[in-house]
């Protein structure tokens, strides 16, 4: 057996050994660190690429590769171990990179973790009978291995020094010398950090190199990342002096700017003005269609491969976004490899939410490899008025640990609360010359602070109990509408029953599967949408969607702000766009007040205060935000995002940092559904099916609908929902269609 596998398909150990050098020499030399740093990180790199997967040559693991029997036992301990004989000069946070790149540190050693590498295995001296028998299959293979490091220093020369020509594990390689009793407290400071970098580093250059992409994107221009936008995104556009200001502004800010108004071009200005060298670019934003619509912008902006989409749904967006081009297997191959690059060291730009940030700094699955793209990054964090105040004080605790590592922050709204510029002013450290917004003592300026988008009109009642009247005026006006409704089942019933006579109409929430989501989606934002559009606050968020009339379910201001940026959105027409406002909800929820998502007091104010603005500006907007929400956060509220603001693994994380460790936990709170879980309608049981027998997994995902776990628990109890064993997923007899969404009132018979 003289040539050595790295994988099963075949490809050997020194042509993976090489791909992964590779990699790490173009992410190395794309690191946002001083030249020095780079170098140096370079060759101890190397080093670990070298050894990272030599512990394979073991015959048993060889065997197992070629199909002849399972091995049981971990290679890179083995790897760990011959390194630490070979380079003895090696320090000990290099070799603890190479003996946790696949699995954490032992439970026992720190922290109760799912996949660890087994105890037995790490012994505390030589007669351990497990640790002999594998590196007796490792001897027994070294007149190959030292052909291969001949090899790999032959296409690399990382320095190999001389080797023996009898290979010994003498005790000087126990892996107990490596992680006895590890838990890095004698690791302090610099060296704390760098041993997590470091296993951040080789962990991405392996993953990268095992999906066969080398061709990770270099600098666009000469050391920028983000390039100067002015001639793509503006071009045929004035320059308006709030953009400019931001084009010329340094260090952490702040962007208030209406909706429509050329927001996202002065944030990318400012990026390409904080931008350091090799620094990267995160752009965050709290949901997964405003991020999916951002992501198309950004590589319309740059480059496809310059952009990368990180959510927990990333991979079903990219499948849709592949599948027109090439056949399904192929689209969904594409979607998985670009899904998972998305969280490597690959993309220089990420269009994300803002937990895959807090991943890093609550110390998540692969937190370290933050350490290696977060310093010296901007980072935008729009729409922060959306966010929750748990989520407001983790976001602000993490941004001044950002900091920390010279990252440059701006946020950015349409209708940010004075309460929460101040907190983000004070807690930040924010100049008052950073914050930005349009002047109204400027001309070009105050065009947009003036301008009158739209005429309100407040109308008592709910919009069911209106629906006759809505329904003429749709009819005699005959130009294009928004109905934006508070819940599902009220937008589900405004759709069926205006669908009755109109036909150029479409239905919008968040109950579609990921399939019809997408294609009603593709299809609002067409060259030829529908005339009218019903929807819930799905349509809120980054849509672009231009209608000329409204008609709206009462809200806050800012969230009423949003639903009004997709009416006459550019302001381009003659007259502003008449809005009418309900007084009232439709939906009254037997569980919680009618209200909600919103809080009752708040909206009530809102829609008083609009009473006294018929022609509504962006100023007049932005005056009731503030007076609808005063000095901010109260009650559970502001224990809320005290509890985030102080969380202590992010205010002392590098106190208490062990590389090859993560919180399990933080999984749940940062990678789950908002309080849901998916569903399969039992309408769509064969096609998944059928999917799943296909090994079309990506695809059959797609066909589940997200429910709220509150209304799970009824339908439990009504027997409409449960679990199947075979299919590994929930299954509801709820009726379900491609233009209605599910239906919680309405159950197939014949569910069996």
């Amino acid at each position: 057996m003289n040539e050595l596998w790295a994988k099963d398909n075949g490809e050997t150990l020194l042509e993976h050994t090489d791909n992964v050098v590779k990699v790490i020499k173009r992410i190395c030399n794309s690191l946002p660190f001083p030249a020095n740093d780079r170098e140096h990180l370079l060759s101890v790199e190397v080093t670990l690429a070298v050894f990272h997967d030599i512990g394979k040559a073991a015959t048993g693991f060889q065997n197992s590769l070629r199909g002849k029997g399972k091995w049981g036992h971990r290679h890179e301990i083995l790897s760990a171990a011959v390194a630490s004989i070979i380079l003895p000069q090696l320090p000990k946070e290099a070799l603890l990179a190479i003996i946790t790149h696949h699995r954490s540190i032992p439970a026992s050693l720190t922290t109760e973790n799912e996949k660890c590498l087994p105890i037995d295995e790490l012994p505390f001296e030589d007669e351990n009978q497990v640790w002999n028998s594998m590196t007796k299959e490792w001897i027994e293979q070294w007149e190959s291995i030292k052909d291969l490091l001949l090899n790999i220093n032959k296409l690399n020369g990382f320095g190999l020094p001389n080797l023996p020509d009898k290979f010994e594990f003498n005790g000087i390689g126990l892996p107990e010398k490596i992680l006895h009793r590890m838990h890095q407290r004698n690791i302090l400071g610099f060296n704390r950090r760098n041993a997590s970098l470091l296993r951040g580093l080789l962990i991405t250059a392996d993953h990268i190199a095992s999906a066969h992409q080398f061709d990770i994107p270099e600098v666009p221009l000469q050391k920028n990342i983000i390039p100067i936008i002015h001639e793509k995104e503006l071009k045929g556009h004035k320059i308006l002096p709030f953009q400019e200001l931001c084009a010329e502004t340094q260090g952490d800010a702040i962007l208030k700017a209406p909706t429509g108004s050329g927001k996202t071009a002065a944030i990318l200005l400012w990026a390409a003005n904080n931008q350091a060298e090799n620094g990267r670019l995160f752009y965050v934003l709290p949901h997964t269609a405003s991020i999916n619509a951002m992501h198309k912008r950004l590589q319309r902006i740059y480059c496809d491969k310059t952009v990368g989409i990180l959510h927990h749904k990333n991979a079903a967006y990219l499948f849709r976004l592949f599948e027109n081009d090439c056949s399904s297997n192929e689209a969904a191959k594409m979607a998985q490899t670009i899904s998972g690059l998305a969280r490597e060291l690959y993309h220089p730009i990420r269009v994300t939410t803002p937990h895959q940030i807090l991943r890093t700094a609550l110390r998540g699955k692969g937190w370290e490899l933050g350490l290696a793209e977060f310093p010296n990054a901007c980072f935008v964090f729009d729409e922060i008025h959306a966010f929750e105040p748990l989520l407001v004080g983790l976001t602000i605790a993490t941004v001044k640990w950002l900091r920390s590592m010279g990252a440059k922050v701006l946020f950015a709204s349409a209708t940010l609360p004075s309460f929460l510029e101040k907190i983000l002013r004070e807690e930040i450290g924010i100049a008052d010359k950073n914050i930005i917004s349009p002047d109204p003592e400027n001309n070009d300026d105050r065009v947009v602070l003036d301008k009158i988008r739209h005429r309100v009109e407040i109308r008592a009642g709910s919009i069911l109990e209106n629906i006759k009247n809505v329904r003429s005026e749709l009819r005699r006006s005959g130009k294009t509408a928004l109905i934006v409704c508070n819940h599902v089942a009220a937008s589900q019933s405004v759709y069926k029953l205006l669908s009755e006579e109109f036909t150029d109409i479409r239905l919008l929430h968040a109950r579609f599967n990921a399939e019809d989501r997408f294609r009603i989606e593709k299809e609002i934002q067409s060259d030829k949408p529908p005339k009218i559009l019903v929807a819930t606050q799905a349509v809120e968020v980054s849509l672009d969607l231009d209608y000329d009339y409204g008609y709206i379910e009462p809200a806050p201001a800012d969230a009423l702000g949003q639903r009004l940026g997709r009416i006459n959105r550019k302001g381009s027409r003659k007259e502003p766009a008449q809005v009418v406002i309900f007084e009232e909800p439709s939906t009254k929820l037997k569980e919680s007040p009618m209200y909600l998502p919103y809080d009752k007091d708040v909206t009530r104010e809102t829609v008083k205060m609009l009473r006294s603005c018929e022609l509504l500006s962006e100023q007049n907007l932005a005056d009731i935000v503030n007076k609808i929400y005063g000095d901010g956060y109260k009650d559970d509220s502001k224990e809320e995002y005290e509890k985030g603001l102080k969380n202590q693994i992010i205010t002392e994380f590098d106190k208490n940092i062990i590389a090859g460790t993560h919180k399990d936990w933080v999984e749940a709170v940062i990678e789950g559904s908002d309080g849901q879980i998916e569903v399969l309608p039992i309408k769509l049981f064969d096609k998944f099916k059928k999917l799943k027998e296909e090994r079309r997994y990506l695809e059959a995902k797609l066909l589940l609908v997200p429910v709220q776990i509150r209304q799970c628990k009824k339908l439990f109890s009504e027997k409409v929902l449960f679990w199947d064993d075979k299919m590994d997923e929930y299954v509801t007899s709820l009726e379900y269609s491609s233009d209605h969404g599910i239906d919680l009132k309405k159950q197939i018979n014949n569910i069996l």
